[in-house]
């Protein structure tokens, strides 16, 4: 049996929670303050703000920029829908986009305009950033980086997160560094938008007892701090062994079967596309190989935006075709051997 995702709890982060539980204010404590300091070192950046979920970093990041009521930000449909909603809790439209099929990225060729774009780094895998910073110095808008699945990925040499405005991360259970339950960060170089995500993530709050503007409660816990702060220590290890497991399945399934990627991917998921996914997922699970898809309904087809649906073909025929395997780094070789052979005998 090959599980198509476990999580990864150690002693290490276990001790880091409990340490931060007993010794720190259990909200805004000395941990999430390091593990700020610590996260925007390690993505290249000035500033990176903690906050309570990815969906909750797109957001505020939107919001800071000026993204709201009578603007319109453009983002990929294959996506999980908070790369849309995000956009729509802002109050600004969102422009949903076709995807280049070879890889699953965001075709920013086929977005209408917008006031911003919202690209994706879809399952780890950078996006084709030369194409979306010609459009949006072309439109003259602003870049904020969903990059929620793609903690650690490169694209030529620069994080992501560290490309547009503001790069959003999330630290969701299956992501490739967790804080053992939901939190996000945003990253940026520009001092304004960070004070102003600070600001907002904390009930719009100036000082102790003022508040200068509207905000929410979307701070990160300490507890989950402190175990962000393990886990990005092993981030580029994970990393490493999700590389080498994607080069596995490669070497012993036929690699036309996966979706193009970059030098600079960390394979959040381990995409394929078949023609008949379907028998092929079916063939896996009898054979003990779980699998999931990412993602089966495109956000343009969601019931939430039925009333501006339109045809986007590249993203409906992947949505039909796509599937991932099992990548989580805590596979052993003879797992990724067992589910590797699996998926060559059945496609």
């Amino acid at each position: 049996m090959v599980p198509f995702f476990e999580p990864h709890v150690t002693g290490e982060m276990i001790a880091a929670v409990t340490d931060a539980m007993r010794n720190e204010k259990l909200v805004m404590g000395e941990s999430v303050y390091k593990f700020e300091e610590e996260f925007a070192r390690y993505i290249g950046v000035r500033r990176a703000m903690s906050v309570n979920s990815g969906n909750s970093a797109l957001f505020l990041s939107l919001r800071a920029l000026g993204i709201g009521p009578g603007k319109r930000a453009a983002t990929s449909t294959n996506s999980f829908v908070a790369s849309a909603t995000s956009i729509s809790a802002a109050g600004a439209e969102p422009v949903l986009c076709d995807i280049d099929g070879a890889d699953g990225g965001m075709d920013v060729s086929s977005c209408g305009r917008a006031d911003a774009l919202v690209p994706v780094h879809i399952y780890g895998n950078p996006c084709d950033w030369d194409s979306v910073r010609a459009r949006a110095e072309e439109w003259g808008v602003p870049v904020v980086e969903d990059a929620c699945q793609a903690h650690g990925a490169q694209y030529k040499g620069k994080k992501c997160g560290s490309l547009g405005a503001a790069g959003c991360f999330s630290f969701y259970t299956t992501k490739n560094m967790t804080v053992l339950g939901d939190g996000g960060m945003v990253t940026t170089d520009d001092e304004e938008l960070a004070d102003a995500v600070a600001s907002m993530r904390d009930n719009g709050r100036r000082s102790a007892s003022e508040h200068d503007r509207l905000g929410y409660t979307m701070r990160l816990n300490t507890a989950n701090a402190a175990a962000g702060r393990v886990q990005l220590r092993a981030l580029d290890s994970y990393n490493a062994r999700r590389r080498e497991i994607a080069r596995a399945y490669r070497k012993r399934a036929d690699p036309a079967l996966f979706l193009r990627t970059a030098e600079g991917c960390v394979f959040h998921q381990i995409v394929a596309r078949h023609p008949r996914r379907d028998a092929v997922r079916a063939a896996l699970g009898e054979a003990g190989i779980g699998t999931g898809i990412h993602y089966p309904v495109p956000i343009h087809r969601q019931p939430l935006y039925a009333g501006a649906r339109q045809s986007l073909p590249e993203a409906e025929l992947l949505a039909e075709q796509v599937f991932s395997m099992p990548s989580f780094p805590q596979l052993t070789d003879e797992q990724v051997g067992e589910a590797a052979d699996a998926l060559a005998a059945v496609s």
